[in-house]
């Protein structure tokens, strides 16, 4: 069975976000807490795009929050459909959580920057002015990536700000979807 070891929703969900410090970047804020950094966006529709990075993991975190997904079962795997702009859909595999926050329940799914298919998908974020997002063959929105660039550098130099405080630390260094033998992970 596959077990989250989702660390990103403690910072998404507890106190600790509540005190995080916030930075606007045009449509994306910037949520910086002491152990992690967070940016999001939300549609016109109220859907919420969040990518979250800690230090010594090797996934971002993307979570697709909206209403519009209160049929999930918590826990299941759903596919979902990604085109930024007319690049090409990608077909993800993402994991349902229905009780994150205010914003409604999500579909999350882990990006490796340090793999081939994880670093095409920031590319063509970081390049696009719109996130298609699809689930069981229908639209559920679109979100503008305006900024996407600058968002995903914010990102960056938070976590590299983390780095230091962490010297001497190991990371945890390993997925943040923990798999049982024979299972696959959930992300790109």
């Amino acid at each position: 069975m596959l077990k989250p070891v989702f660390a990103f929703l403690l910072l998404a969900t507890s106190p600790i976000a509540a005190t995080a410090q916030n930075t606007s970047l045009g449509q994306w804020k910037l949520a910086n807490a002491s152990d992690g950094c967070m940016v999001h966006a939300t549609s016109r529709k109220g859907t919420v795009l969040s990518i979250s990075a800690m230090p010594g993991e090797d996934s971002l975190l993307f979570v697709v929050q909206s209403r519009q997904l209160s049929s999930l079962r918590d826990g299941e795997r759903y596919g979902i459909e990604v085109e930024f702009d007319d690049m090409g859909e990608w077909q993800i595999a993402a994991l349902a959580q229905t009780s994150l926050d205010s914003d409604g329940p999500g579909l999350i799914f882990a990006v490796r920057p340090g793999r081939e298919d994880g670093a095409n998908f920031l590319k063509e974020f970081a390049s696009a002015s719109g996130m298609q997002i699809g689930h069981d063959g229908a639209a559920l929105d679109t979100l503008p990536l305006s900024g996407g660039t600058g968002a995903m550098s914010a990102l960056a130099t938070c976590l590299s700000q983390k780095w230091p405080a962490r010297s001497g630390a190991q990371g945890q260094g390993g997925p943040l979807i923990e798999v049982a033998d024979g299972e696959e992970a959930v992300p790109l």
